[in-house]
């Protein structure tokens, strides 16, 4: 019940936010209000109360012009569209650089560099209408050109975009004027305006892309301004910035890995925000402070204990299904989550980021007995001992690394764990030479399902049946006809135990209870700042 409540309560201060930053009409504020149960009466006094209280064009004002975030990974580079690590976007994302579309805090794609785009009838062709005005940091003057120079970038493979497949439907970038961009793509594709609103398909200026590793250069509302490696990263206010401009003059993203360090440090004050929570069990105690506010997202994100299948005994179905039938989703929800947190059974979370979602927990139940039969079938009755490659800057990682450790251990399967940094990790696991039996990570980008038709991925899965209908259920748009192609790729996904998918977390965060207009991570990893402010 208190859970419900705390939803319900930050969905309301998450609309009444959008209300006073002008992106929601009265109308559609009364409807949303509705939606979560609040009285028309009582939402009308809400709005009233709001727009009395905020500057001239329902612009609300702030009592603090600094935030300072907190968050547990440090970026490993400042570039998106070099890096695959989360925290780049979680940080930089719409704050300093922009895409010509961005994803909402409900995961709706929605305008940014492109303020209109016109879809041809047959999809295959996307038109998009850029702002006008804009400015790079630098000074220099954005236009279509940029766009072309980065997309056509990003979807060479020899520059490493860490998701140049993003790219893979596109047959064209082209700017019939400085202010339009034509995109033809070779057939319909669901997914990719979607990803487009991601990190890696930020647009960047030629003349500084090389440099973006250590000084980024966007067209943001904010402005890069220092990194201290190991502390923190500060961004300014971008006061030449085109569109609306943030009332928060500062922004400090702060690197604290402990659990108890960060609330500690949001208790005593030296933060505004814990952005990414490490310690959910301890949500309570600020969910009871009046001087608090706990937000709870929807579950985004995949957590699971990745297999290479390119690797003995991991290429036997039967190992990999053992694995699994060991895994007690529950304990790990309940021992890394406090409860924060919703089982899954294959590569999708049920949120609207991911609108295939199939329930395929019933595949991989735990079952100790099946799972040690699983592995007398496999030869393996013996004993079985495997390499598992732990994040040591990740919570639920460590958390989960225990958990495994004890639930393998009850099978006869023993662990040997190496705890590495998120940097060897990316190069000993994630890219070559992918040297690792087991891993646990949570794959937090939405709509990521196309990696299983990749063989390279690092889990190793090749499987060209899957491949071949993860194609054709992105080029096709009739949307039952595409989630029962999607949803075959989960099935077999789950019967052949590819990976073993545990929870989909809550996204959670808690704020000083003055501080509005935090758009919590979710279906976008972003943190984006532009909206937010202290009453």
């Amino acid at each position: 019940m208190e859970d419900r409540e705390l939803q319900r309560d930050a969905g309301i201060v998450r609309q009444l936010d959008q209300f006073l930053a002008g992106r929601l009409s009265r109308r559609e504020a009364l409807r949303r209000l509705g939606v979560l149960g609040v009285s028309l009466p009582m939402a009308s006094a809400l709005i009233a109360a709001c727009a009395s209280g905020s500057t001239t064009n329902n612009q609300p004002s702030t009592t603090k012009t600094k935030a300072i975030i907190g968050i547990i990974q440090e970026p490993t580079s400042l570039d998106p569209t070099a890096d695959a690590t989360a925290s780049i976007a979680t940080c930089l994302l719409n704050n300093v650089y922009e895409g010509l579309v961005r994803l909402d805090g409900g995961g709706r794609i929605v305008g940014n560099l492109a303020r209109s785009w016109d879809v041809s009838a047959d999809g295959a062709t996307v038109t998009f209408h850029l702002a006008q005005g804009v400015k790079w940091h630098d000074g220099a003057a954005f236009s279509a050109q940029d766009v072309v120079y980065s997309w056509t970038r990003a979807k060479d493979a020899a520059n490493k975009n860490p998701h140049a497949d993003y790219w893979a439907p596109v047959q064209s970038v082209s700017a019939p004027d400085d202010h339009t961009i034509k995109v033809t793509l070779s057939a319909y594709s669901d997914n990719w305006l979607f990803h487009m609103g991601a990190g890696s398909a930020c647009i960047v200026s030629q003349a500084s892309a090389a440099n973006n590793k250590t000084t980024p250069v966007g067209t943001g509302p904010f402005k890069f301004s220092t990194w201290n490696r190991g502390s923190s990263l500060q961004l300014i206010r971008n006061d030449a910035y085109w569109g609306k401009k943030p009332l928060l003059k500062d922004v400090e993203f702060r690197f604290i890995g402990d659990a108890n360090a960060m609330n500690n440090s949001l208790t005593a004050g030296d933060i505004d925000a814990i952005g990414q929570v490490g310690g959910p069990e301890q949500l309570q105690a600020f969910a009871s402070n009046q001087n608090f506010t706990v937000i709870k997202g929807a579950p985004s994100g995949k957590v699971m204990v990745s297999m290479n299948n390119k690797s003995a005994p991991l290429s036997d179905k039967r190992v990999r299904q053992a694995l699994y039938a060991a895994i007690d989703r529950k304990a790990w929800i309940d021992g890394i989550q406090a409860g924060y947190g919703q089982p899954i059974g294959s590569h999708s979370a049920p949120n609207a980021g991911e609108p295939y979602y199939v329930d395929e927990t019933s595949v991989n139940t735990f079952d100790v007995s099946r799972s040690k039969q699983l592995l007398a079938a496999a030869g393996k009755a013996s004993g079985l001992t495997l390499r598992l490659a732990q994040i040591s800057a990740f919570p639920y990682a460590v958390r989960g690394s225990d958990i495994l450790n004890s639930q393998l251990k009850a099978v006869g399967v023993t662990l040997n764990i190496t705890p590495m940094e998120f940097p060897r990790w990316l190069n000993t696991v994630f890219l070559p030479p992918q040297d690792y039996d087991l891993t646990i990570i949570n794959h937090v980008e939405e709509r990521d399902i196309g990696n299983y038709g990749n063989p390279k991925y690092y889990w190793g899965y090749d499987n060209p049946t899957v491949a071949g209908q993860l194609k054709q259920a992105d080029a096709e748009p009739n949307e039952g006809k595409r989630k029962s192609l999607y949803g075959e790729v989960l099935k077999t996904l789950a019967d052949e135990a590819v990976n073993a998918w545990v929870y989909a977390p809550n996204q959670l965060a808690v704020l000083k209870h003055n501080f509005h207009g935090y758009q919590v991570q979710g279906i976008s990893p972003a943190l984006f700042l532009g909206d937010a402010y202290f009453s």
